[in-house]
């Protein structure tokens, strides 16, 4: 049996699959959700996933910009593309979101939040979001969801050169390519890309906040035999990014990189990985060049032990262990701590249920052990009509801000926890995919820096975190994608109902309604594709931002198979697009790409 050749070493079940792009359902694998390969008919969850045709004809200039059209997922932007971006799973914190590249955690142990400003959209071959708690998986942060990021791979004698210029004196070059070595394969991509920006902040510095970004991605896998294969994987990014303070640091350098290496084994009944990581996050805040710098990274080392057992085709085992050991750089009281977990999972398919249930003990150092888990039922009324229950429980752990911040950390903090219930029902066939889901989650001791009632020697306020919050987030999401006359038709909706049930007034940076439709008609060598995005109001402090309708076109012309040229209107008709009070948003930019491929 010849092993497959994906390089990610994640996932295995899940339920209602939506697919963004147009390829069928019936021909989505997914990882994330369970650490290995699963089909639509094993999944109990809501899965999202963005394909490489999807990504080049959107062109985005962010990976958030991808995210913001998927239902449930809403992005909270302090400027434009090289600046901090904040993205939330049905109504979930930001830091409630483990995101993944390639298998590897890139969020930062001081902030506890991810950035995505170290990867292009040129390194991104897919992307997958899992709704819903997946600690029982994942561990930590994965309280409303997860989203992972698979970077490019190339067949042998593959490859692209792309240019693009546009807005705001933007460019962008980019080469990538595979080559061959016996019965392996190593992809390489590079992309370097800049722009001057816009003034970001209001009621600030004046002056533009551009940003520049280099990345460098490595995918490889050599076959040894029929059943063990041995891959790698790595990422570099190095940057500067520009934005408007009133006091402090207003431009900051980052360096990241992860680096990955996997053995995997297979046979009939069994298949295993192990996988071993490194990541960095690192990133450097100054002013005017040198004043004042303050420096934040993290450095993760990581080792994953999974296994799958399949007994027959009803009954199926998955079982596992992490090592996480976590480093920050700064002057923390403790700056280094051990996270140490195993995992089992069991899936059983008869007749037309499938039943899953998942147990994840994590024992977090200097903090607490928490016991994760998630219960699953999946009913096939036939070949079309599903429906999905599942119940589970996350948890995260807190940050070393919150616990060693010089002179205001506190140790005796305990990890947030949460409890989910979600509903699906699903329909698919050749032409119609379609899903509705309705969910409830409960956050409890969620961390709050709350005032002391103290002074420092400046006389400031001091303010110390606290388990103090709870919280209460109840909504529903929609999905379709159906083609008509060759015209693509994608259309999603969400609703949220939340509440801070200490004070009993609604989450901030929330819209009770989102809503995103795409069209895409592919017609001889051209394609046309229009997205349209509405953002309804979100709680900012005390007011209220307001609602907003976005529409981004694209139009690509295909010059003898090989050439490709695009046209691409972001914010077309030019709208006020506000996510926060604080900083404006993005006007009409325009951008014209160039490309040669070969695939």
């Amino acid at each position: 049996m010849q092993l497959k050749t994906r390089l990610s070493i994640v996932a295995l079940m899940c339920a209602a699959s939506f697919q963004v792009a147009s390829q069928e359902m019936d021909d989505v694998m997914v990882v994330t959700a369970d650490r290995f390969d699963a089909s639509p008919e094993q999944r109990l969850a809501v899965v999202n996933t963005i394909e490489r045709t999807e990504i080049a004809q959107i062109n985005p200039k962010s990976v958030v910009d991808l995210l913001e059209q998927l239902p449930g997922v809403s992005v909270t932007r302090t400027g434009g593309a090289g600046q901090t971006a904040s993205v939330s799973i049905r109504g979930a914190n930001s830091d409630h979101v483990l995101v993944l590249v390639d298998g590897a955690r890139i969020s930062s142990a001081t902030l506890g939040s991810a950035s995505f400003n170290g990867l292009s959209p040129e390194q991104i071959e897919r992307i997958e979001v899992v709704k819903g708690p997946r600690a029982s998986i994942w561990g930590s942060d994965a309280i409303g969801g997860v989203i992972q990021i698979f970077t490019r791979k190339y067949a042998q004698d593959e490859g692209f050169v792309g240019a693009e210029l546009g807005s705001d004196n933007y460019s962008r070059y980019s080469a990538g390519g595979g080559i061959s070595h016996g019965d392996g394969l190593t992809s390489v991509t590079v992309s370097k890309e800049q722009s001057d920006g816009f003034d970001a902040k209001r009621d600030a510095e004046t002056d533009d906040d551009g940003y520049d970004r280099l990345s460098v991605g490595l995918n490889g896998l050599q076959n040894i035999t029929d059943q063990w294969l041995i891959s790698w994987n790595g990422q570099y990014s190095s940057g500067n990014s520009e934005y408007d303070s009133s006091w402090g640091g207003n431009e900051a350098d980052f360096d990241n990189y992860y680096v990955n290496a996997a053995a995997q084994y297979q046979s009939d009944a069994w298949e295993s990985k192990l996988l071993i990581g490194q990541s960095q996050d690192s990133n450097e805040n100054f002013r005017n060049g040198v004043e004042g710098k303050s420096l934040y990274e993290t450095t993760r080392d990581q080792v994953s032990w999974i296994n799958q057992f399949t007994v027959n085709d009803m009954l199926t085992f998955n079982a596992g262990a992490d090592y996480i050991s976590e480093e920050v750089d700064g002057y923390y009281a403790q700056n280094e701590r051990d996270i140490t977990a195993v995992f089992a999972l069991a899936r059983v398919d008869i007749n037309q249920w499938l039943l899953e249930g998942v147990v994840r003990y994590d024992d977090v150092e200097n903090i607490d052990s928490e016991t994760s888990f998630n219960l699953s039922a999946g009913y096939r009324f036939d070949d079309n009509w599903r429906m999905s229950l599942g119940y589970g429980t996350g948890f995260k752990a807190p940050t070393f801000n919150d616990l060693y911040w010089p002179n205001s950390g506190n140790p005796d903090l305990t990890s947030e926890t949460s409890t989910n219930v979600d509903l699906t029902l699903s329909y698919t066939n050749e032409d119609y995919n379609a899903y509705v889901s309705v969910f409830d989650t409960e956050v409890d001791d969620l961390i709050n820096w709350v005032n002391t009632g103290e002074k420092d020697q400046n006389d400031w306020d001091i303010y110390r975190p606290e388990n103090v919050d709870e919280a209460s987030i109840k909504g529903a999401e929609f999905g379709v994608n159906f083609t008509v006359n060759g015209l693509q038709h994608t259309l999603s909706y969400t609703y949220l109902d939340t509440e801070n049930k200490l004070t009993n007034v609604e989450l901030e940076g929330r819209s009770e309604h989102e809503a995103d439709f795409s069209l895409a008609y592919p017609i001889a060598d051209w394609d046309l594709r229009l997205d349209y995005h509405y953002q309804g109001k979100r709680k900012d402090g005390a007011e209220y931002n307001d609602a907003y309708h976005k529409v981004d076109a694209s139009i690509g012309y295909t010059l003898a198979q090989n050439w490709q040229f695009r046209l691409k209107a972001n914010n077309l008709f030019d709208e006020d697009i506000i996510s926060n009070a604080d900083y404006y948003g993005p006007g009409a930019q325009w951008y014209l790409s160039v490309s040669y491929n070969k695939f």
